[in-house]
């Protein structure tokens, strides 16, 4: 957070304004440094609240999904994992760091994921949300699907959107 000084008639106003870093969202490779810095993330965000860790299986199960990082210079805030499965694909493990939220970066990044199906002939994306990520999702346009269930011990809906065609 910084401080500007503007001078406003006969007095000196002084406004508080964000200069903030720009977020890059890429496709990274499993392993190395940034996959390892979007594991911690997601532990941090999604897991440790639970008690949970991922296990080495968990985590060679993903060496074919497609990684997806938001990079504020050169430092994960976002993360998110895409799963083919056949014409659509699941989104998982979206995380963003909690000092980041509210800024739109969870919104940017879905943007991002989205483009990303479009653009491998996917017209259809999904995500098991948690209870407390349903209205995230409702505002970036998924629509709930059936009864909420248990994953990790905690309430999830499957959310689902449409995506547009080439």
């Amino acid at each position: 957070m910084f401080w500007t000084v503007d001078s406003e008639n006969s007095g000196t106003v002084f406004r508080k304004e964000r200069f903030e870093m720009a977020v890059v969202f890429e496709v990274i490779p499993h392993g190395g440094e940034l996959y390892g810095q979007a594991v911690r993330l997601r532990e941090a965000v999604l897991r440790e609240p639970l008690g949970l860790v991922f296990t080495a299986e968990e985590l060679a199960a993903e060496k074919d999904h497609i990684q997806i990082v938001g990079l504020e210079g050169d430092r994960v805030c976002a993360c998110a994992v895409l799963v083919p499965e056949g014409e659509q694909m699941k989104m998982q493990r979206v995380a963003v760091e909690p000092g980041v939220q509210g800024r739109g970066i969870g919104s940017a990044m879905m943007k991002f994921c989205e483009a990303y199906a479009v653009q491998h002939g996917v017209g259809k994306i999904f995500v098991h949300a948690r209870d407390s990520a349903v209205a995230f999702y409702e505002q970036n346009r998924y629509a709930g699907e059936g009864d909420y269930f248990d994953e990790d011990g905690i309430p999830h809906l499957k959310m689902w959107k449409l995506l547009p065609p080439v």
